[in-house]
């Protein structure tokens, strides 16, 4: 674990942001913005409706939940035969029903009675959730990720990279001890747009008396990045009881920003996803899904710039 290297805490009064990219980042999420929850029927679900049900209660999110079933559909009428069920089970309108009420059940025991509209669809995940998120504008996705079992692992992990990829929406994958706003985030800066989106998009999502750490790992501390780091958090413009703090690292990138989280006792990590060349994207391009993949940390993905596209025909 590497030490923290150069840490600075500033939780001093908050002033004006003065960079135009300052004041973009800030609109990433409106006062009430839309939110979209993508649910499967597995553990990390139970933390993502809480933590959606935190962030509408306290932050202003606007909750749709969405399930597709898809692959996960065909897969269980080619393997209903086996198991002596009628394959017209799994092709039918009540299988659709039966879902979609079982979904409500499932967010209605954890959030309690709620608004959120709810859909269930036969559309592959990826499509199904893109395609909802361009629909509603979303201003954040919010999935689940599991650390534990192989298949399922690798599964999330697609599915999230596929999601990021084409969505151009940010994503927060939470993993089932987060349930709550974030406490304690250490967003990796890299002086990106994407980066610094991330660590706004992430103080925006910050318990009322949570702390941020900006992280950029570095071959030797400097001076100027030191105040390239405090400038973003002036920018940040904390309430009163937030804290941020600048810390350069050490080392490589992954280890070093995994280590300062183990260290700060990190609930969330904050990165940016950069389109990159061909080249970037098989060196260090990826980093933010390496980070994500580890599935360690609820991990919050920000890209570049939101995507402008035209969601499928069909859906409202």
């Amino acid at each position: 674990m590497p030490d923290l290297i150069g840490s600075h805490t500033n939780d001093t009064a908050p002033i004006a942001a003065s960079a135009p990219r300052a004041a973009e980042s800030t609109r990433a999420l409106e006062a009430h913005f839309p939110l979209l929850l993508a649910l499967a029927s597995d553990e990390p679900a139970v933390a993502a409706i809480r933590l959606t049900q935190a962030l509408a209660q306290s932050k202003g999110a606007l909750p749709k939940v969405v399930r597709a079933l898809g692959e996960v559909r065909a897969a269980e009428a080619s393997a209903a035969p086996l198991a002596g069920v009628v394959v017209e089970e799994y092709l039918g309108p009540e299988y659709l029903a039966e879902c979609r009420r079982a979904l409500e059940q499932q967010v209605t025991s954890v959030a309690g009675t709620v608004d959120w509209p709810i859909e269930v669809c036969d559309d592959a995940p990826v499509e199904a959730i893109v395609d909802e998120a361009l629909t509603l504008r979303a201003g954040l996705i919010v999935m689940g990720l599991r650390r534990h079992g192989v298949l399922r692992r690798m599964i999330t992990r697609d599915l999230l990279a596929e999601v990021v990829r084409v969505a151009q929406v940010p994503v927060l994958a939470v993993r089932p001890e987060l349930t709550g706003l974030p406490r304690r985030v250490v967003a990796a800066i890299d002086f990106g747009d994407a980066s610094i989106r991330a660590a706004f998009m992430a103080r925006r999502l910050l318990a009322d008396n949570g702390a941020l750490f900006l992280v950029h790992v570095t071959p030797v501390n400097s001076d100027a990045v030191r105040a390239k780091l405090d400038q973003i958090i002036e920018e940040l413009r904390l309430s009163s009881g937030m804290t941020a703090s600048s810390i350069q690292l050490h080392g490589d990138v992954q280890s070093a920003i995994e280590g300062c989280a183990l260290a700060v006792g990190a609930d969330l990590l904050a990165v940016g996803s950069e389109e990159h060349t061909l080249l970037d994207q098989l060196t260090v391009g990826r980093m933010s899904m390496k980070l994500a993949h580890s599935a360690r940390w609820s991990t919050l993905i920000v890209p570049n710039r939101t995507k402008s596209a035209t969601p499928k025909a069909g859906r409202a």
